[in-house]
């Protein structure tokens, strides 16, 4: 797996609660699919069948939960998604606590009640329960200047597996919202880089353009959103109109 590796990665957010969309995107060469139940209307009844439609497909599936919650954690953990992302996170106790809500006792405090994430019972379930505290995907997202003051405590913690930059958040918490080009922002964005990569976390950021896709990248960030689904259908869309539109006045 290319996001335990720490190899470059891309991937997309979903926000659309349908299947379809998952079904169709699954066939392309994504690496993994965040799944975004902060700021969409997916539900998790809409996610245990979002994750239906991705049957066969070698990406990984991850859950953003809108709160470092154990509950929320719990449920989609259980219906098969590899890892979760945390916003708002502050300090290292945040991380700590999220470390005990994803994993097993006696590491962690998650129940023991895995559902369709070991296939109903088809999986073995002691080889799936020995095995998930080893494997389970913690990332945290960075988006305030407390967590940035907290960086190194964040970062430092064994068994979180990389940061995510939410960039509108964390520009609005500097006071400058969605100036990507100003040297504050950029300045921040290389900090959280360079210290997720000198403690072997992943550096994540969701990117604005296929241009600063590809410069993030080329900074070394290893864990990319491209964009998200309903971004993709608005320039899919977009192009068509422009080339067209000047027959069809």
């Amino acid at each position: 797996m290319k996001i335990q590796a720490g190899r470059p990665s891309i991937g997309l957010w979903i926000t659309i609660p349908n299947p379809e969309i998952v079904e169709i995107l699954s066939n392309l060469e994504f690496d993994w699919f965040v799944f975004d139940l902060e700021h969409s209307p997916i539900t998790i009844k809409d996610l245990e069948i979002m994750l239906m439609a991705m049957k066969g497909s070698d990406i990984t599936p991850i859950a953003r939960v809108p709160w470092n919650d154990p509950v929320y954690i719990k449920y989609v953990l259980d219906l098969g998604v590899d890892g979760v992302i945390i916003p708002l996170i502050r300090d290292s106790e945040d991380i700590k606590k999220a470390l005990s809500y994803i994993k097993y006792p006696p590491e962690g405090t998650r129940g023991v009640g895995p559902r369709r994430c070991v296939r109903y019972g088809l999986d073995n379930v002691v080889k799936y329960y020995y095995e998930w505290n080893k494997r389970v995907l913690l990332i945290a997202q960075i988006e305030t200047r407390e967590a940035i003051n907290n960086l190194d405590d964040i970062a430092s913690i064994e068994g979180l597996t990389g940061v995510f930059i939410g960039p509108n958040d964390l520009s609005a918490s500097l006071g400058i919202f969605r100036d990507f080009s100003n040297p504050l922002y950029r300045e921040t964005i290389r900090k959280i880089l360079n210290t997720a990569l000198e403690k072997n976390k992943l550096a994540g950021i969701m990117a604005q353009s296929i241009e600063d896709a590809r410069d993030k990248l080329s900074m070394g960030f290893n864990f990319v959103s491209l964009t998200s689904d309903y971004r993709l259908l608005i320039e899919g869309a977009r192009l068509f109109i422009e080339g067209v539109k000047d027959l069809a006045q």
